[in-house]
């Protein structure tokens, strides 16, 4: 849009303060890669859900077998992918299951200590303790034990499964990562409750292609080459640069001016991207097909929000395709339900609400909702109906969206008020925690392997009794999906599980827990003159997933 032009033209022009000095070991001596993130990660590790710390985990920390851009997961830190024929991926009686791990020697953890079976255990066991701060443990319960065969020669694990589980030959126990024993684990015996709280995850020392440096809070972390990276030897580019540019707008000034090399967790709006092109060619745009889903998450503890007439009229009331159209160029689609045509489980013949105000306040109307003399509807308490919108502050793009879509409510007579707040607190308390009180929005990136099981089923609801576990932040109670969830999780032919996701979908689009706004494509940059960079769009394998690889030179 016009305006996004604007606005960055501003900065560049009146605004120079705002652009981050590269420094002359950046400009000078191309060895380093600054990569600008609109996020600042919490901690760093598996106690962390936001974005951001993805991105630098996946340099910090090798995977067992990583997505590669092809959405192929291609083993790294173990031999091979255990499967059925091989007879390494064994089905037993009661639908339990054995599969057998053989780990590649020769990673070391960045103090110079192998990275062995004993860690893997060691892992399974922090993360499946209830005691242990919040963390998914869908994948996890389903593991019985982690088993290291010959201590002395411990390369060999042992995964003993309680239930059938399709992506078992994917990652040893649902996480790609493995932790250190040797750091951890005295205070994970004192005391797993207060475990995030280990000055480890200020400053961890991991065991992938690049060691912490530092952490200068609100300005970048780096990391550098690790000289004992056994996958080709010590990487190319010495040194990565994680720049925190919390503001849309300032990190497409920077991109521009070259004062940061690539972007990722950016918050880059189409405009923006089309900008960074025309005004720097030297930075290549990568617009990647992604598993991104955008939506508007409600409270289904609301008053209000509980009944889904009054959901499906916050559908109708919303003109999804005129704002994709204004905001996104039109590049991204429009969604209907949470899977991307992309994934082979995609329905396109679900529930669709196309815009219609009319239908909007109809549906308001059997729900009890009549008009104030301010045109605010009011509930038959006589309760104004004002509801709390919130997303993450300084994302341009979707503040533009949340100003289309207060406008269009207020048509119906819904007063939307807008509570933006921080990455670091909108997805490190708001979310989930469940403390947003109507409508939250944002995104969630999927993998092909993702069941969403730990999204939608009603088991899966985070709250104070159970450590805040789940992802179904919206609260969703529905048995009819929670039936189709549970099959899904234990198919194992992958057709029949297709079906059984259409279906899903089905239900889902009916009952309508959360708005579907778009499908968006990962959207990132990084200087033409650095090689080798292969974006996956996936959850989990970031801009900077296969970084040992980078090298900087002509193409």
């Amino acid at each position: 849009m016009r305006m996004n032009r604007w606005l960055v033209g501003l900065v560049l022009v009146i605004m120079p303060s705002l652009l981050l000095p590269a420094g002359p070991a950046v400009a000078q001596v191309r060895d380093t890669v600054v990569i600008g993130m609109a996020q600042e990660p919490d901690i760093l590790g598996e106690f962390s859900i936001m974005s951001a710390e993805g991105v630098i985990r996946n340099v910090l920390w090798a995977y067992a077998a990583p997505f590669t851009e092809k959405w192929i997961r291609t083993p790294l830190m173990v031999e091979k992918l255990p499967s059925l024929k091989d007879g390494d991926w064994v089905l037993q009686p009661n639908k339990k299951m054995k599969v057998t791990w053989k780990l590649k020697r020769g990673f070391t953890w960045h103090d110079g200590k192998a990275v062995t079976g004993l860690d893997w255990r060691f892992t399974y066991g922090m993360l499946r303790n209830p005691q242990t701060p919040q963390v998914s443990r869908f994948i996890l319960s389903k593991v019985d034990n982690v088993l290291v065969l010959n201590p002395t020669d411990p390369y060999t694990l042992v995964v003993q499964w309680n239930e059938l589980w399709p992506f078992a030959s994917s990652t040893p126990f649902g996480t790609d990562n493995v932790y250190p024993r040797h750091i951890l684990e005295p205070m994970y015996l004192k005391d797993p409750a207060r475990l995030k709280a280990h000055p480890y995850w200020r400053a961890p020392v991991g065991n992938g292609p690049y060691r912490f440096v530092e952490w200068v809070p609100g300005s970048h972390i780096t990391a550098e080459a690790y000289d004992r990276w056994p996958v080709g030897g010590r990487p190319t580019v010495k040194r990565i640069v994680f720049r925190f540019i919390l503001d849309s707008t300032v990190l497409t000034a920077n991109a521009i001016a070259g004062t940061v090399d690539g972007t990722e967790i950016g918050n880059l709006s189409i405009d923006q991207m089309v900008e960074i092109e025309r005004r720097n060619p030297r930075v290549e745009t990568y617009y990647t097909d992604a598993l991104r889903w955008e939506r508007i998450d409600f409270n289904l503890d609301n008053e209000w929000l509980k009944d889904g007439r009054v959901r499906q009229a916050l559908a109708y009331a919303i003109d999804r395709e005129a704002a994709v159209q204004a905001l996104y160029q039109g590049k991204y689609r429009v969604a209907h339900s949470w899977l991307a045509p992309r994934h082979p489980a995609y329905n396109p013949n679900v529930k669709k609400y196309a815009y219609d105000p009319a239908r909007a306040k109809q549906l308001l109307a059997e729900a009890g909702f009549t008009p104030g003399p301010d045109g605010v509807l009011r509930d038959r308490n006589g309760k104004r109906m004002e509801m709390i919108f919130m997303t993450t502050a300084g994302h341009a793009a979707r503040e533009q969206m949340q100003q289309i879509i207060k406008d269009q409510l207020r048509q119906v007579g819904i007063e939307v008020k807008i509570d933006n707040r921080p990455s670091s607190v909108f997805f490190g308390s708001i979310t989930p925690r469940r403390q947003f009180p109507h409508l939250a929005m944002y995104t969630s990136v999927f993998s092909p392997e993702s069941t969403a099981f730990d999204r939608f089923h009603s088991t899966q609801i985070p709250s104070a009794e159970n450590n805040w576990e789940g992802n179904n932040r919206v609260g969703w109670r529905n048995a009819e999906n929670d039936r189709l969830m549970q099959q899904i999780v234990g198919e194992m032919d992958e057709a029949k599980r297709i079906e059984l996701f259409r279906r899903q979908q089905v239900v889902f689009t009916e009952d309508l827990p959360s708005l579907p706004l778009f499908f968006s494509l990962s959207l990132t940059t990084m200087h033409r003159r650095v090689r080798f960079v292969k974006p996956t769009g996936l959850a989990g394998a970031y801009l900077p997933w296969n970084a040992w690889e980078w090298a900087w030179g002509d193409q």
